[in-house]
């Protein structure tokens, strides 16, 4: 304790209890240079067991400590392999499927999926392994993607997560594993879009009911008129398994990006306004109502969003601010969000 006071230019003990757990809260202000302050007493507990938390309250600094569960990092590959590979496999099935093959009555159709399960297998692989190793080079424990298979869904699956069993080390360390998942998974789906829509066709667009209708974003849009600048009245592009992939890229990326609960967005926003962020909850849900009488789908995020995954994240250190590069990273991945959102995703006509 008089180690941290040695680092306070003011001092106000208070002993508090969360739960089972004594915290020692310490509220002063840092002696300057901040960042090297918390550095020295973040090392000086580093032989202990307690772990430092750092956070402001008004003008006040605030330094808690406590014992908290130890993780250790150690690893089990075989459920990451056998998901991986289950969804490798149900990509593949509804690829096929998409492409107008039938596995089923023949078997040999199955490979009318591989550009389709490769395409969008690359694109959320490289999604979580963005965050996974920024992660790690942080020094924290992370899990490897968990993915989630749907052999019988329209994209063959539900996606990837990893697991952050670690306190996250500052704000910064937040920003940043929060946008390297978007911009590396943005970074390989662009190219997707490119090479797929290039291979896509036009022809006629189909007559009666029970036809789906894929949305489009700002630089799908974009893309879509610059590599096919002539569509005819009465036709359409059909996509190329791999510009189907791009697609759902894009869908995900942008999804990801909302600035709310866990999602990467959320932990933009955390890392941007800490505690302020509770101020954009209901602007944010007031959109997504809005975006909710264009497409119903929205309100499964609505619920995901901000009654199953609110809390905020766990982070070490709020108190060192964001640099320009940090904010910069921000930027981009607001930017990626703008050009890749999808009001309306899907119709059925």
């Amino acid at each position: 304790m008089e180690k941290i006071l040695e680092f306070l230019e003011s001092k106000m003990i208070i002993e508090e209890v969360t739960g089972n757990l004594a915290i020692t809260k310490v509220t002063g202000r840092l002696c300057p240079p901040i960042d090297k302050t918390i550095a020295e007493i973040k090392e000086y507990f580093a032989p202990t067991e307690y772990t430092p938390l750092f956070d402001t309250e008004g003008k006040n600094h605030v330094v808690k400590f406590g014992v908290f569960r130890k993780v250790k990092d150690k690893q089990k590959y075989s459920l990451n392999i056998v998901l991986f590979t289950a969804t490798l496999l149900s990509t593949i099935f509804v690829g096929a499927y998409n492409a107008g093959g039938d596995p089923f009555k023949n078997l040999s159709d199955i490979f009318l999926g591989i550009p389709f399960s490769l395409s969008i297998m690359a694109i959320l692989t490289c999604h979580e392994l963005g965050h996974y190793f920024v992660s790690r080079k942080a020094g924290m424990i992370t899990s490897l993607p968990y993915f989630i298979p749907a052999p019988f869904h329209f994209f063959g699956t539900f996606g990837a997560v990893i697991r952050m069993k670690s306190i996250v080390p500052s704000r910064r360390t937040l920003l940043r594993v929060g946008v390297a998942g978007p911009i590396a998974g943005f970074v390989v789906a662009l190219p997707l879009v490119i090479i797929g829509i290039a291979l896509s066709e036009i022809g006629p667009v189909p007559e009666g009911s029970g036809v789906f209708s894929l949305g489009d974003s700002l630089l799908f849009s974009l893309l879509a008129k610059l590599l096919h600048p002539e569509i005819p009245s009465g036709y359409d592009l059909f996509l190329h398994p791999v510009a189907l992939a791009g697609w759902i890229g894009f869908l995900v990326t942008s999804i990801n990006l909302i600035p709310v609960g866990q999602l990467d967005g959320g932990h933009i926003s955390y890392s941007l306004l800490l505690k302020k962020r509770k101020y954009t909850y209901i602007p944010i849900l007031a959109i997504l109502i809005g975006l909710c009488l264009l497409w119903q789908g929205w309100i499964v995020w609505i619920v995901l969003a901000f009654f199953l995954a609110r809390r905020d994240p766990n982070v070490q250190d709020c108190i060192t601010p964001l640099t320009i590069k940090e904010k910069l990273l921000a930027g981009i991945a607001l930017i990626i969000l703008i050009v890749t959102f999808i009001p309306i995703p899907i119709t059925l006509s």
